[in-house]
């Protein structure tokens, strides 16, 4: 009986061990020249990085660093020099890293775990890109006094070109062969300079929406899937808009109808004005591009108003005073509009105004016929409708 007790506890305090065992991670190997210096673990969050663990390195340069996550996470190993190794990392992995300290990034080696090894190859990449982007920067800074520097950087520009091009199709097979890993998460945010994005998420949704529809289905707890699938969904209501927006606010559609108080308090609508020419204008007096536009309108407004020309001018502004302001300093002699509502404005939603400024041409029936003139472009419709 007592011996049957004692195997009972002895199979439990197994059992235990290795579920204690599994309840972490491990990264563990060698780095050289950093014998003695400390390395340590980061969890890395779509905004800050998070201390895990960190250890002396021994005399052998061999170290082990430990963590706990019940779900893949993005983390990095930093070297005392601050060079780096990305994994992806959660409780029961056990990684070998090796490399050196000075370069980690060019030289590291992983086993353990194949999203680690993806990130691997993928920041390998990277870095042969930025690399290439460097020596090419080089060049141009050592041309800039050169007498033929124009020749020199339209032939740089169409080299810059080929090496983000090669890169970018990298990534698209690097995501279609690994759709299943998060290593693909991060092919998606990859960075070629300061605050330079390989890929742009309206450009290349197609990547961000094949990423998310696998990894949101295969890891639906992951902060940064989750991130991504917000993302993404973002992105697909903004086109939707979009794609509404481009139906009702098209060449040939009727500009839906707008009823705002004058200055005076009297309310004009917009359909008010059929049979003349009108330039619906979005605009505000505290912004500067529109203030630039402004003179363009009233020398347009000056020769074409007898001929059946209307500005129906609609007002972001917050408070009346910096709008009456603006109206007398640049002397807009036209319809002014605005409920002073600022970007809660009625207008903003109905015409999808994402900035100012922004108008639309209309013809006499209130039909869209042109977008956004400015400058020599409005002249040069305005001359083509009036003068033919």
């Amino acid at each position: 009986m007592k011996i049957r007790n004692f195997s009972i506890v002895v199979i439990l305090t197994l059992l235990w061990s290795c579920e204690k065992e599994e309840t972490g991670f491990t990264v563990s190997g060698k780095l050289k020249n950093a014998e003695g210096q400390i390395v340590y673990l980061y969890e890395m969050t779509s905004t800050e990085l998070i201390s895990v663990d960190s250890v002396t390195i021994d005399t052998s340069g061999t170290f082990t660093l430990r963590g706990i996550s019940g779900e893949k996470r993005f983390y990095a190993v930093h070297s005392h020099t601050g060079s780096y190794a990305y994994l992806i990392a959660r409780s029961g992995d056990r990684i070998i890293l090796s490399g050196d300290a000075n370069d980690l990034p060019g030289s590291y080696s992983v086993e353990g775990s194949e999203d680690s090894r993806l990130i691997r190859e993928l920041t390998l990449e990277q870095n042969r890109t930025i690399e290439r982007i460097r020596r090419l920067s080089n060049v141009f800074n050592d041309s800039l006094h050169s007498p033929d520097f124009t020749d020199i950087k339209l032939s740089l520009d169409s080299v810059y070109q080929g090496i983000v091009d090669a890169q970018r199709e990298f990534t698209f097979r690097f995501i279609e062969e690994n759709l299943n890993s998060q290593a693909s998460l991060m092919a998606l945010y990859q960075q070629i300079g300061p605050r330079h994005y390989l890929l742009d998420p309206d450009v290349d949704f197609r990547y961000y929406n094949m990423v998310d529809s696998s990894l949101y289905i295969l890891y639906p707890e992951s902060d940064a899937v989750k991130d991504l699938h917000r993302q993404v969904e973002e992105l697909k209501q903004r086109k939707q808009m979009e794609a509404l927006s481009a139906e009702r606010l098209g060449i040939g559609a009727v500009a839906p109808e707008i009823a705002l108080p004058s200055p005076e308090g009297d309310t004009i609508i917009l359909s008010s004005l059929r049979g003349k020419i009108v330039l619906l204008d979005f605009w505000a007096a505290w912004c500067a591009p529109c203030r630039h536009e402004n003179p363009n309108l009233v020398e347009n407004y000056k020769k074409y108003k007898d001929k059946g020309f209307e500005i129906y001018q609609v007002s972001l502004d917050q408070t009346k005073d910096a709008w009456l302001k603006g109206i007398e300093d640049d002397k807009l002699d036209w319809i002014h509009v605005s409920d002073l509502q600022f970007w809660n404005s009625i207008v903003v939603p109905v015409y999808n105004i994402q900035g100012i400024p922004m108008s639309y041409l209309l013809d006499r029936e209130g039909k869209i016929i042109a977008q956004s003139l400015r400058g020599e472009q409005l002249g040069n419709k305005l001359e083509e409708i009036f003068n033919p």
